[in-house]
Formats: C-alpha cells, structure tokens, sequence
C-alpha cells in the first residue's frame, strides 16, 4: 500500500511540473494550443454553428495571407482579429453587437479601465479572452 501511494505522489508530481513548464516554456506552442482548444470548445457550445478555424492554418501560428488584411468583423480591429485568429478562432462567426448584458460583464471580468483600453482598439491577452469567454453567452 506504502508503494502505491508513493508511485500516486510521483505521478502527480510529475503531471503538476508538466504542466508548470508547458505554461511557464510553452514547448511545442503547447500553451497556445491549449488556450485554443478551450476557448473554441466553450464558443462551439455557446454560439450556434460555429465552427473552429482549421487547426493546421492557424491555432498559434502567424497567418500570413492576403485574407487576413480584409475586415472579418466589424467591432474588431486588424490586430484583434489576427490575436483571435491565433488562437483558432473564426472572427467571422462571433457576434456582431455587443448587447447590454456583454459589456457589464466584460467590465465586471476585466475592470472599467482595461475594457475601455480594449474597445479603444488595445489587443487582449489569452487569459483576458479565457475570462471574458462567458460574456458572449449574455
């Protein structure tokens, strides 16, 4: 019994130092890829239809094309767009007003003075658009 809770501890301990130089590192783009895969499951159940970006042409790599410099969405400027696009998302397929509801959430998540920063046009980080996720649903 001693040796099987001693080989638990060690595989736990293995996992949380993974998964402390996955977050820490990023090797492989593993972050991004993780990121991605989290804000595109929680947007494919919340917003109908949607469908992710093809993981092979963007999903936290750069896209570099002639498409990327057309406006995809018209509340989002050139650099949000491409940030979103990195992660995997399709800008085109995300809601086109912003209700009521979706701004006081968004201020509540982020703070009045970095929401502003946004809507001015600043790019959000990964953990600010994990954050904000829920506030699409609203």
């Amino acid at each position: 019994m001693k040796k099987a809770i001693q080989i638990l501890l060690i595989i736990i301990l293995v996992s949380v130092i993974s998964m402390i130089v996955v977050f820490v590192f990023n090797p492989f783009d593993l972050r991004t890829k993780f990121i991605s895969s989290m804000i595109n499951s929680y947007l494919s159940g919340t917003i109908e239809n949607y469908s992710p970006l093809d993981s092979n042409s963007g999903g936290g790599t750069v896209i570099e094309n002639n498409e990327s410099s057309a406006d995809k969405h018209p509340l989002l400027n050139e650099e949000q767009e491409k940030t979103l696009e990195n992660y995997g998302v399709d800008v085109s397929q995300l809601p086109s007003s912003i209700t009521p509801g979706m701004g006081e959430c968004f201020i509540e998540k982020l703070g009045q003075k970095r929401a502003d920063e946004i809507v001015g046009g600043a790019t959000p980080s990964a953990m600010e658009i994990f954050k904000t996720r829920s506030c699409l649903g609203q």
